[in-house]
């Protein structure tokens, strides 16, 4: 069993909160007082975590849109959201190039159960100086009935899930052209939170490099966790014909889905 990663409590008490508050302070809305920058890209912007409250790890947040933009990602134009994705792939792969990281953790947190403090829309790339997540990740987390397959990509809902009960899964080719991924992230997301249960306003989005060949997303729903997960670890998957219904009404979001 490895060893946990020790969180500062202390510092994170400090940290700004606008996640349950929109209208509350933003300390993303204010670029000219950012400090410890960098790269950007326009709008975008890569910086060093001010609260960095995981020992032995180097993280960082990118802002993804302007001030006072709060979009969040599915809502955005496929231009905008392209942007962002192939912004943050290149970093995490800039970052799990560096030797001083044994595994690189590359995710996004939305809405209030998500886990996450600040509203504006933004992701994480945090380098872990000795704890490799692979370790306790493993291909069968990627697996379940497949919902899509085609131009490089597989979109399938897990029958092996991390947590539990619902994560969609993506595997595509470290390649893959940006604009592919792009367009059927976001139109994953709007299922997540406008098809796929009324109960959902959050979700998490992770990225993952298992050494196999192929790169994962996993976006995982929501909502209060299972006691048998907090309690023993035990994941929970959903019987069969409900998740078939769920494959069918997602297919219609994946193929009819407007552009935004």
């Amino acid at each position: 069993m490895k060893e946990p990663l020790i969180f500062d409590i202390a510092l994170g008490q400090t940290k700004p909160n606008s996640m349950y508050n929109r209208d509350g302070h933003c300390p993303f809305c204010e670029p000219s007082q950012l400090t410890d920058i960098l790269d950007t890209s326009g709008s975008i912007i890569w910086l060093m975590n001010k609260y960095p409250v995981l020992k032995h790890t180097w993280p960082t947040v990118i802002i993804e849109t302007p001030p006072h933009v709060h979009t969040e990602y599915s809502k955005l134009p496929l231009l905008d959201a392209v942007h962002i994705l192939e912004f943050g792939r290149m970093k995490w792969e800039e970052v799990k190039s560096d030797p001083r990281f044994t595994s690189v953790l590359f995710f996004k947190n939305y809405g209030p159960m998500s886990g996450g403090s600040i509203y504006h829309p933004h992701s994480q790339i945090i380098g872990l100086e000795d704890y490799d997540y692979r370790e306790d990740i493993h291909r069968e987390h990627f697996k379940g009935w497949i919902i899509y397959e085609e131009d490089g990509l597989r979109i399938t809902l897990s029958n092996h899930p991390i947590h539990g009960f619902f994560e969609f899964n993506m595997r595509f080719d470290p390649q893959l052209d940006t604009s592919i991924l792009a367009k059927y992230l976001q139109r994953t997301l709007r299922y997540v939170l406008e098809g796929f249960s009324k109960y959902v306003k959050s979700y998490n989005l992770f990225f993952y490099d298992i050494n196999d060949g192929y790169h994962y997303l996993k976006i995982v729903p929501r909502y209060i966790t299972s006691p048998l997960f907090i309690g023993y670890g035990i994941p929970q998957v959903c019987h069969e014909t409900r998740a078939l219904e769920v494959i069918r009404h997602i297919q219609s979001y994946l193929h009819n889905s407007l552009e935004v």
